[in-house]
Parts: C-alpha cells; sequence; structure tokens
C-alpha cells in the first residue's frame, strides 16, 4: 500500500521550507525516522515517516515551499 507523508503543525509557522531530504527515492525508512527537514523563522523541524517501508516519490524539491498537512512523499509500506 503507497500513503503519504505529510508535514506536521510546526508550533503555528506559516511560512516553512523543505530545507533538506534526508530520505532518496528507493531508500527504506523505518516509522518515526526523519525523512526531511523542515525550516522556519521559529525552528527547524525534523519531519518523520509515520509509516515502515521504501520511499517512493518525493512531491517536493529542495528548498520549496510547504505547508502543514501538504503531502511532501509517498511511502510504499510493508504489509
Amino acid at each position: 500500500m503507497v500513503r503519504e507523508i505529510v508535514v506536521p503543525a510546526l508550533e503555528g509557522a506559516t511560512d516553512v521550507t523543505l530545507g533538506a531530504w534526508l530520505r532518496r527515492a528507493g531508500e527504506r525508512v523505518e516509522a518515526g525516522e526523519p525523512v526531511a527537514e523542515a525550516l522556519t523563522d521559529k525552528v527547524n523541524a525534523e519531519i518523520e515517516s509515520p509509516y515502515a517501508g521504501v520511499v517512493e516519490e518525493l512531491l517536493v524539491a529542495e528548498g520549496g515551499p510547504i505547508a502543514p498537512g501538504q503531502p511532501i512523499a509517498r511511502i510504499r509500506t510493508d504489509g
């Protein structure tokens, strides 16, 4: 099954940038592992995968704007 990783709420920040991908398409990720860095004017945070599986697709380019609730990657989950 393919699931999406979405941007969490980041302390009310509205201007958020995808700073860097920590995983690439084709790489395995476990639930709770960081897949990307989010940058705001107040905090830099890691976005974690809620699922274990293989990164199928990255939906946002590094340096691109992102918003809470926005899908940023697709994961092909185990089972």
